[in-house]
C-alpha cells in the first residue's frame, strides 16, 4: 500500500504531502487543478520516465518520494536479488534534475529498469488514455500475457530459444546456399586461379628464402672473391701461429699459475677459430653459380608479385587461398548433399519451433477463456449485457519455410470480440464499443489483472470517463467493492463515485504574487458532502444539492 508521497517543485506543485490510506480514495478538483499531475508522481514511482520540463520555473531539480509498505515473498525476493536493504517498507525516491535523473529505492541507488520490475508487485495505474490501447488490436497478446506471466513464462522462454536456434540455422542454411551459389558462378575462376597459384609451388618455400637467393646469386662475383680470401687466409699459417702461442702458454702455466685462465679460453678459442676456418673452406668449395636459377628465381618474384596485386593478398594469405580453393573443388561434388543435410536440419528446428508456438498458443488460448469469463461477468454488472470472446488465433504454417511465420511471442493474434446487442453477432471490441462502454471493458480488465496478480495499490486517472446515471452508480459500486481488497486511488468527476469513498482529497489551484501554486486537502465529511455536492451542480451549489449529497453519502452507511 502507498503509505505517503512527498512532491517538491514539480510543475505547479511547490510541496506537497500526502497521507494515503487503505480502500478508496477520491481526488477531486477543478479541470487544470493539478490532480493528474499527482497521477503523474505516482507514475514516476512505478517506473514512468521523467522529463526535466517538470521542474517547476526557477528550480534546480524536482523530487518525488514514495513509501510503500507491501510485504510478500516475490517482493522480498526481487529486492533480495537486487541487493536492496528491506525491512517491511520501501521508500522510492525520484530526483529529476536537468543533468541527472537519480532513482532510490530505500537510500539504494537503482537503475529504471529495476525501479520497473520492483513496482510492478506493489501497484497498478491506468492513466487517462490507456483505454485508448483497446483500440489497437495489436496490444491485446501482451495483454491477454499480462495476466498469467507466471504460467506463460516457461513456455515462452522454450519458444524464444527454439527460435533464437532456428534463426542461427536460417543463417547457417542461407549462408551455404550463398556460398555454393557463388561457386557456381565463379566456378571456372577459382579453377584458374588455383592452378595459376599453385604452378608457383609457394608452399615448397618463402619468399624471403626467394629473395636471399637473387640476393646472392646477383652478387656471385663478390661473394666468390671474398670467399676464396678467406680460404686463403683459413689455409695460411694465422691459425699455427695461434697454436704456437697456446703451445708457449703450456709452458708458461708451469712456472706461472696465473697462465692458467688465459690457457683455458685460448684453448677454447682456437678449436672454435679451427672449426669456423673449416667451415669457410668448405663453404668456398661449395660455391655455385646457375645463371638458369637466377633467371628462373627473378621470373618467380615476379611472378609471385604479380599475383598478390592481382588477388590483394600477402604471399602466405597466396598459399591460404590456394588451400581453399583446392578444398573447395575438392568438395563441388559433395556440396549438395552438404546443403541437404542443412535444410533437414533447417526443417527440423522449424517444426520443433512451430511445436513450441503451438504450446504457448494452448496455455494462452487457456488463459484467454477464463479472462473473457470473467470480463464478460464484469460488464454485465457494469451494466453492459453482452457476450465477450478474446480469440487466440495462430497463423497456419506454410509449405515452405518462412521465418515471418514467427515473432518474438510466438504465432498468435488476439481478437477482443463483443455482442453488446445480443442477435447482433460477435464483433471486434474496436469497433463497435462507445467511450462509455470501452471505460468499463477497461476497468473489467483491471479489476482482473489487479486480482490475479495480488496487487495492493491501483490507481485510475478518469477511469470513468463518458459514463452517467445508472451506469455510473454501477461502475461507483464495483470501484468499492474492488477497495475491500486493494488500495483504490482514483481521480473522479462523478459524484457517484466521490460518495462510496472512504477518504476525499481535493486539489485547488490558486495564484499567488504572480505565481501559480497546485495544493492538496483531505476533506471532512462535511466538506466531503459539499464538494459532491459541487460535482452534481453546474454552477452554484444549492441546499437541495447539498441535501441530495448528504443521501447519496449515507446511502450505504
Amino acid at each position: 500500500m502507498l503509505n505517503k508521497l512527498k512532491v517538491q517543485n514539480f510543475a505547479i506543485i511547490e510541496d506537497i504531502e500526502l497521507d494515503l490510506k487503505d480502500g478508496l480514495t477520491v481526488l477531486t478538483g477543478e479541470t487544470g487543478a493539478g490532480k493528474s499531475l499527482i497521477i503523474d508522481c505516482i507514475s514516476l514511482l512505478l517506473g514512468e520516465r521523467a522529463a526535466s520540463e517538470m521542474i517547476r520555473q526557477g528550480e534546480e531539480k524536482a523530487v518525488v518520494e514514495g513509501i510503500f509498505d507491501n510485504d510478500t515473498p516475490l517482493l522480498r525476493a526481487t529486492l533480495e536479488r537486487l541487493n536492496i536493504p528491506f525491512d517491511g517498507t520501501l521508500n522510492i525516491k525520484r530526483t529529476i534534475s536537468t543533468q541527472r535523473n537519480i532513482v532510490k529505492i530505500n537510500n539504494e541507488t537503482v537503475s529504471l529498469g529495476d525501479l520497473k520490475e520492483i513496482s510492478s508487485l506493489l501497484a497498478d495505474i491506468h492513466l487517462q488514455f490507456d483505454s485508448v490501447k483497446l483500440f489497437n488490436p495489436e496490444n491485446y497478446l501482451s495483454m491477454v500475457d499480462g495476466f498469467s506471466e507466471r504460467m506463460i513464462c516457461g513456455y515462452l522462454e522454450k519458444y524464444r530459444s527454439s527460435l533464437e536456434e532456428l534463426k542461427k540455422q536460417y543463417s547457417r542454411y542461407l549462408e551455404l546456399v550463398k556460398r555454393i551459389e557463388e561457386f557456381n558462378t565463379n566456378q571456372e575462376e577459382y579453377a584458374y586461379a588455383y592452378q595459376e597459384i599453385s604452378a608457383l609451388k609457394l608452399d615448397e618455400t618463402s619468399e624471403q628464402a626467394i629473395e636471399a637467393r637473387i640476393a646472392l646469386l646477383s652478387n656471385y662475383d663478390k661473394i666468390y672473391a671474398l670467399s676464396m680470401e678467406n680460404k686463403q687466409i683459413a689455409d695460411g699459417s694465422s691459425l699455427e701461429d695461434i697454436y704456437q702461442v697456446k703451445q708457449n702458454n703450456e709452458t708458461l702455466e708451469k712456472y706461472d699459475l696465473d697462465y692458467q685462465e688465459i690457457n683455458k679460453r685460448l684453448n677454447e678459442a682456437y678449436y672454435e677459430i679451427e672449426d669456423i676456418f673449416d667451415e669457410i673452406k668448405k663453404k668456398a668449395d661449395s660455391l655455385d653459380y646457375d645463371p638458369a636459377e637466377l633467371d628462373e628465381l627473378i621470373e618467380k618474384s615476379r611472378a609471385i608479385n604479380s599475383l598478390k596485386k592481382k588477388y590483394k593478398k600477402t604471399f602466405e594469405e597466396l598459399i591460404q587461398y590456394a588451400d581453399e580453393l583446392k578444398e573447395l573443388l575438392k568438395n563441388k561434388d559433395d556440396q549438395q548433399i552438404l546443403l541437404d543435410e542443412e535444410k533437414e536440419k533447417l526443417s527440423t528446428i522449424y517444426n520443433e519451433t512451430y511445436q513450441a508456438a503451438l504450446d504457448v498458443h494452448k496455455v494462452r488460448n487457456e488463459i484467454a477463456i477464463k479472462i473473457a469469463k470473467e470480463i464478460e461477468k464484469t460488464l454485465n454488472e457494469l451494466g453492459l449485457n453482452c457476450h465477450f470472446v478474446v480469440d487466440i488465433i495462430p497463423k497456419e504454417k506454410p509449405n515452405d519455410i518462412n521465418l515471418e511465420l514467427f515473432n518474438s511471442d510466438g504465432i498468435d493474434v488476439a481478437e477482443f470480440n463483443i455482442e453488446t446487442n445480443l442477435g447482433e453477432g460477435m464483433k471486434p471490441l474496436a469497433k463497435v464499443v462507445s467511450g462509455g462502454e470501452l471505460s468499463r471493458v477497461m476497468l473489467a480488465i483491471k479489476m482482473l489483472y489487479v486480482k490475479t496478480h495480488h496487487i495492493e495499490t491501483i490507481i485510475f486517472d478518469e477511469i470513468d470517463t463518458g459514463i452517467s446515471g445508472e451506469i455510473a452508480s454501477k461502475v461507483a459500486k464495483k470501484i468499492k467493492e474492488l477497495s475491500y481488497a486493494h488500495q483504490v486511488i482514483t481521480i473522479t468527476h462523478l459524484p457517484q463515485v466521490a460518495c462510496l469513498s472512504n477518504h476525499h482529497i481535493r486539489i485547488n489551484k490558486n495564484v499567488i504574487g504572480k505565481r501559480t501554486y497546485a495544493s492538496a486537502k483531505e476533506l471532512s465529511l462535511e466538506e466531503k458532502i459539499y464538494e459532491i455536492a459541487s460535482l452534481i451542480s453546474s454552477g452554484k451549489v444549492t441546499e437541495k444539492q447539498l441535501e441530495y449529497a448528504k443521501e447519496m453519502v449515507f446511502q450505504d452507511k
